[in-house]
């Protein structure tokens, strides 16, 4: 947790941090047997795409001049679990990074308890631009937690209502 603290691109996470009201989870769910998640299967434009490197991916189509494009992964905890849930979601979203461009920098929006781990959503700016993301981290009965990863750029803003949906709707299976 100290390398966490000492990177300038992760600010403290504070009790300033409000919560978030979540929307009515969605019904239609993706289910991901090898986290124990299941996520929201999310309506149109968003489309179900190779999964590679991760176990499930969901994303919206490229915006012209664009290079980047909102997504919905899930996969296995891909960094070590902490003691805490709170302090395994803040190495989540510090590890999200690397799929932004150089130079992120995050800022917390929402931050909170959900049934078996922890949620936090966020801002990441990069340069004039920025994105919505949010992390989720739950235990849903394998050798390691699974990690729930949404992010959208500014330039698909509409979308960015679809990153509540999604952390209102992972869910455990079983």
């Amino acid at each position: 947790m100290q390398a966490l603290y000492a990177d300038p691109r992760v600010p403290r996470l504070t009790g300033r941090v409000k919560r978030m009201a979540l929307p009515r989870p969605a019904r239609r769910l993706m289910k991901d047997r090898r986290t124990g998640l299941a996520v929201p299967r999310l309506g149109k434009p968003w489309k179900t795409h190779g999964a590679a490197p991760f176990t499930s991916k969901q994303v919206l189509p490229a915006v012209r001049g664009g290079r980047l494009r909102g997504m919905l992964v899930t996969c296995p905890l891909p960094i070590m679990e902490q003691k805490s849930p709170r302090d395994t979601a803040l190495l989540a979203a510090r590890w999200t990074l690397n799929h932004h461009p150089k130079g992120s920098k995050i800022s917390w929006l929402a931050s909170q308890r959900v049934k078996t781990g922890w949620m936090l959503v966020y801002r990441v700016k990069y340069g004039k631009h920025s994105s919505r993301a949010a992390v989720v981290v739950m235990d849903g009965g394998m050798s390691k937690p699974g990690l729930a990863f949404v992010t959208v750029p500014d330039s698909q803003r509409k979308r960015w209502r679809d990153i509540g949906r999604v952390v209102s709707g992972v869910r455990v299976l079983g």
